[in-house]
């Protein structure tokens, strides 16, 4: 009597994704050691030369929790889509792989940040200092960890599009066209960073006469929309990048 096993193929996709996860977790790695340390540090200094540190130190890491993986979605595309297709895979394969390891990136830096924050309000709480935040977004220090969540993890995600995005642009149109069309490849993510301080500096229009929970919906369903709109241009872009086994 034969026993017959039947091999099963691993998903092309699933094994990309494992490939650029691993390459990106090498370095987050290092960047959240960093960062705690620096955090840390910062306390302490506020603490010894002003007697306490009122406002969040922590918050200030989501500018670099945008754009060090965004520079890491750029690095993605032009180190590996080459290897990707040299290796027989298809360029499907590989945007489905980037778009998911991206976006699950942004939520977990995002879940990570709002995780420190909210530890250090704890810290400053119980040593009867504050956590005033002053970054340039809507969730401010009584906003509850939803909403700050949802407030880093739209941009976060759309930073790593848009890398991934102006990515594959240098790498189908080279240096100028890649450096030509960065307002069209940045610009949405710039317009969804900075959009809260219209509402922070309370310039007349629609974005100071909403609720705070308004607001933040608006920005939310904005950064979506941009989100799906970069995952479709990268999606066609690198679907019909010019790379060989040989480029």
């Amino acid at each position: 009597m034969t026993t017959t096993v039947l091999a099963t193929r691993p998903s092309p996709t699933a094994h990309t994704v494992r490939r650029l996860a691993a390459a990106l977790l090498q370095l987050a790695r290092w960047f959240w050691l960093i960062a705690v340390v620096v955090i840390v540090l910062a306390n302490v200094v506020g603490w010894a030369t002003h007697g306490s540190t009122d406002v969040s130190i922590a918050v200030y890491a989501r500018q670099a929790c945008t754009w060090f993986p965004f520079s890491l979605s750029i690095m993605l595309v032009n180190a590996y889509l080459r290897v990707h297709v040299a290796s027989g895979m298809t360029r499907r394969t590989f945007v489905r792989a980037a778009l998911v390891v991206e976006v699950v990136a942004g939520i977990v830096y995002a879940v990570l940040l709002t995780s420190l924050v909210l530890i250090e309000r704890a810290v400053h709480d119980s040593l009867g200092w504050t956590s005033t935040i002053t970054e340039v977004q809507l969730a401010d220090a009584s906003a509850p960890a939803w909403a700050l969540l949802v407030d880093l993890a739209v941009p976060f995600v759309l930073a790593n599009l848009s890398g991934l995005v102006v990515g594959v642009v240098y790498l189908r149109g080279g240096a100028w066209w890649g450096t030509l069309t960065l307002p069209l490849t940045v610009g949405p993510l710039l317009v969804l960073l900075y959009a809260p301080g219209l509402r922070l500096m309370s310039l007349p229009g629609v974005w100071t006469t909403v609720s705070d929970l308004q607001a933040l919906g608006f920005a939310a369903g904005l950064g979506v929309a941009l989100s799906v709109l970069t995952a479709l241009v990268f999606a066609s872009v690198a679907g019909r990048a010019p790379v060989t086994a040989t480029s």
